[in-house]
C-alpha cells in the first residue's frame, strides 16, 4: 500500500542552552558592544535553524495519505514524552508489512529526522518492528520507500526541487501558506494546532498526487 508521508518539525527550547558556541563574523571589529551585538545576532541565527537539526529541534506533526485513507497527528504538548507517543504511532505505521512509504525528499530529511529524534530519545525502531533507517534511504531502491523528490531529479547528488514548485507546474496545485518559524508557539492553540495540522496534510496530500502523476511515466 503506497502511502505518502511529511513531518514537521519545530526548534526544541530545552536544549537552547546545549546549542555549540555560535561562529559569530566579527572581523576587525573592535567596539564591545558591536562584537556583543554580532554574537546575539548569530546565537539568534543558530536558534531559527534548531528545527532543521535533530538534536535540537522536534518533531510535532507527522501526516500519512493513502488512496483510502488519511491520518495527521500532533504532539500533544513541546516535551519528550509527547514527542515519544507521536513517534510510536508513526513507527507503527511504518511497521505495517504493506506500507510502502512515499515522500518529497525524505531521504534527505524527514527518515533521517525521525530516526535520529528515536535515537535522542532512546526508541530502538528495531524492537516495533520497524528496520533501520539505511533500509529505507538505499540509492535508486523503491521497494520500501520512494523519495520522489530524488526520482524527480533523476538521483542527481545535490539537485534540490521544492514540493511547492513541482506540484504548482506538474499538478497546478501549490503549498499552503504558513510561518513555519512561528510553530513552536501556534501548537500551544487549538487554532495554531488546526492550522499546523491542515498544513501537514496539505503537503502530504500534495506528495501523494504527484506519486500518482509519476507513477508508470518516472518509475514502474
Amino acid at each position: 500500500m503506497f502511502t505518502a508521508m511529511d513531518i514537521e518539525t519545530a526548534p526544541n527550547a530545552d536544549m537552547i542552552p546545549h546549542l555549540p558556541e555560535p561562529d559569530a563574523k566579527t572581523g576587525n571589529i573592535k567596539d564591545p558592544d558591536k562584537i556583543a551585538a554580532k554574537i546575539e545576532e548569530a546565537k539568534a541565527a543558530q536558534v531559527e535553524r534548531m528545527a532543521l537539526d535533530p538534536m535540537f529541534g522536534r518533531i510535532i506533526s507527522v501526516s500519512f495519505v493513502c488512496a483510502e485513507h488519511r491520518e495527521t497527528r500532533l504532539v500533544a504538548d513541546m516535551t519528550d514524552a509527547a514527542e515519544r507517543d507521536l513517534l510510536h504511532w508513526s513507527l507503527g505505521v511504518m511497521a505495517l508489512p504493506e506500507i510502502r512509504l512515499v515522500t518529497w525528499n525524505g531521504n534527505g530529511f524527514d527518515l533521517p529526522f525521525l530516526f535520529k529524534r528515536c535515537l535522542c530519545l532512546g526508541i530502538n525502531p528495531g524492537h516495533l518492528g520497524v528496520a533501520p533507517l539505511p533500509a529505507w534511504t538505499k540509492r535508486y531502491d523503491c521497494e520500501r520507500h520512494i523519495d520522489l523528490m530524488k526520482v524527480f531529479a533523476g538521483w542527481g547528488g545535490g539537485d534540490y526541487a521544492k514540493l511547492d514548485t513541482v506540484a504548482g507546474v506538474v499538478l497546478g496545485e501549490k503549498k499552503d501558506e504558513i510561518d513555519v518559524t512561528k510553530f513552536a508557539e501556534m501548537i500551544t492553540t487549538e487554532e495554531g494546532r488546526e492550522k499546523i495540522k491542515t498544513y501537514n496534510e496539505r503537503d502530504t496530500a500534495l506528495t501523494f498526487s504527484l506519486f500518482e502523476r509519476m507513477q508508470g511515466v518516472l518509475f514502474v
